[in-house]
């Protein structure tokens, strides 16, 4: 670009717009982050007016915030308590397990057949195993990139519905992974784990991805303890 006098301006690059995610939104990843680190236990009351003054935010995003995990069903309304965190026992780790099997085989089949298709969408899977390498020291992180490398392969396999679905049960195995995790636990295993889960995808073994996804979904024996793993905070 050219000014007046013949001066040649600097070519400003184009801004784009700044991703902003609405304040509700990050209270209600605060909200799962602690009851998946256990600071939050099954059963404790979620107080509105308690809440909004440790998170530093007015009541309005912390009601939003619990309104969306009471209909997902990681709070629940308790008789004359109001609503609590949900009972993350035995039965719902059963279910959530069959639930995200089922799911997940699914995925995996159409995953196969848009990548025979189109190979550079494995840099999903790729990106998301990155992330997972580097949260290493930190479960938390690492558990979000282990959500984050399945929900690259529900993203790879094109369905709505079953994106949806997964999407519906997603903080639900953030919470089960926070609750499996053992003192001091090996992180190698279960990165060498999603290495191989990526290469049986890579390789289109769609018989091999259904007993891998069973072993996968079961939980890694070096990161994982038994339930129950906590008791109903009553007051």
């Amino acid at each position: 670009m050219r000014a007046a006098h013949g001066k040649i301006q600097p070519q400003l690059t184009p801004l784009t717009p700044v991703a902003v995610r609405p304040l509700s939104d990050l209270v209600t990843d605060q909200i799962v982050d602690a009851i998946a680190l256990r600071h939050l236990l099954p059963g404790e009351r979620l107080v509105e007016t308690d809440l909004s003054t440790l998170l530093g935010v007015s009541r309005a995003p912390v009601r939003e915030a619990l309104r969306t995990l009471q209909g997902q069903g990681v709070v629940v309304a308790a008789p004359r308590r109001g609503l609590v965190v949900g009972p993350f026992d035995a039965a719902w780790a059963t279910q959530l397990r069959l639930a995200r099997l089922s799911l997940e085989r699914q995925a995996a089949v159409l995953a196969c057949e848009r990548l025979r298709a189109d190979s550079a969408r494995m840099d999903l899977i790729d990106t998301a195993i990155d992330d997972l390498d580097r949260a290493r020291g930190d479960w938390l992180a690492v558990n979000k990139a282990d959500i984050a490398f399945h929900a690259a392969i529900f993203e790879i396999a094109a369905s709505p519905l079953l994106l949806a679905l997964w999407r519906a049960i997603a903080r639900h195995v953030l919470i089960l992974f926070g609750h499996e995790v053992v003192d001091n636990p090996e992180f190698e295993p279960v990165l060498a784990e999603h290495h191989h889960y990526r290469d049986l995808l890579a390789q289109n073994r769609t018989d091999e991805l259904a007993h891998e996804i069973a072993h996968h979904v079961a939980g890694h024996p070096t990161r994982s303890r038994p339930y129950p793993i906590t008791t109903d905070q009553g007051e």
